[in-house]
């Protein structure tokens, strides 16, 4: 069971919660790229042990990065161009 995964410069980190009344695992997950950018998701789904926690919010993890930054829905942002001063 792994809780920290490394995915196309990004660090993941599952991070279930226990849901005691139910007993239950709720999956989540936080997701940290090189730059600072960081994404936090919860209520992933529950599970009913704790490694099928942190799986589930891992795999969920890299398929929205891919969605979303892979396949270039989402272009970071770009930098104005530095201007030379006269």
């Amino acid at each position: 069971m792994k809780r920290f995964v490394q995915y196309e410069g990004w660090k993941i980190e599952a991070s279930p919660i226990i849901l005691v009344s139910q007993r239950l695992f709720q999956a989540g997950v936080v997701i940290e790229r090189d730059d600072g950018e960081r994404f936090v998701f919860s209520d992933l789904g529950n599970r009913v042990y704790r490694w099928q926690a942190y799986e589930r919010g891992i795999e969920w993890a890299k398929r929205w990065i891919d969605t979303n930054y892979r396949r270039g829905a989402h272009k970071p942002p770009r930098s104005d161009p530095v201007r030379p001063s006269t």
